[in-house]
């Protein structure tokens, strides 16, 4: 699996988490109201967000919402997936543009690029790319970071000829749950993300690589 498979599964998982296909005329609609969503949890939490929340924000009827997704899970699984999405395409594009010569430095091109998303993406830091907010009539293909630990692994047999060992995959995946976890706590309280956390945990990231490496 590649980062571009994972995306297009990540678009199909968005389509198929709402009441209805969307159309052209309905995408501006919906994307408002995962905005809205972003903006509200950005404020007061997942645990708070409801949908008369969003609706609110997005200026449109608590049934605009409902019309659109069956309840307040499939809202926050919409925006958790477009975060993924995002995440995914703009790793993509970093590594194309810095052309990492290792596999230790691809994934902390992965780091870096977390670290970005949790500044510019509103909402990024309470969502998570983990399953902190799934909706499993739609997303039956395992375990988040596991997939994009799958993906990664593609990357690195392809471009670096390195065996993607069960274990190898494992400690990719652990990595992507040490970076989730990590930056959570260096933005919970810094929306700029507290310096000296950042650097640690991409120390702690690149280390733990590492050991597989060498």
């Amino acid at each position: 699996m590649s980062l571009s498979k994972l995306i297009d599964e990540t678009l199909l998982e968005m389509v198929n988490v709402r009441n209805e296909p969307v159309q052209v005329r309905s995408s501006t609609r919906i994307s408002a109201l995962v905005d809205a969503a972003a903006e509200v949890i950005e404020e007061v939490g997942v645990e708070r967000m409801t949908t008369a929340m969003v609706a609110e924000r997005a200026g449109a009827s608590i049934g605009t919402v409902y019309r659109y997704f069956p309840d307040r899970i499939a809202v926050l699984s919409a925006l958790s997936l477009r975060s993924m999405d995002r995440f995914l395409r703009q790793t993509r594009e970093n590594i194309l543009r810095e052309k990492p010569s290792t596999w230790v430095e691809l994934m902390l091109v992965s780091f870096d690029t977390a670290v970005e998303m949790h500044r510019t993406e509103v909402g990024f830091t309470s969502i998570r790319l983990g399953d902190l907010v799934t909706y499993p009539d739609v997303e039956p293909a395992g375990i988040r970071s596991a997939r994009i630990a799958d993906a990664f692994a593609a990357i690195i047999t392809q471009d670096f000829g390195v065996d993607a060992s069960a274990e190898l995959t494992l400690r990719l995946e652990m990595s992507v749950n040490m970076t989730d976890a990590l930056l959570v706590r260096a933005f919970i309280a810094d929306k700029n993300g507290d310096a000296a956390i950042i650097t640690e945990a991409r120390a702690i990231v690149q280390s733990y690589l590492a050991q597989s490496a060498a």
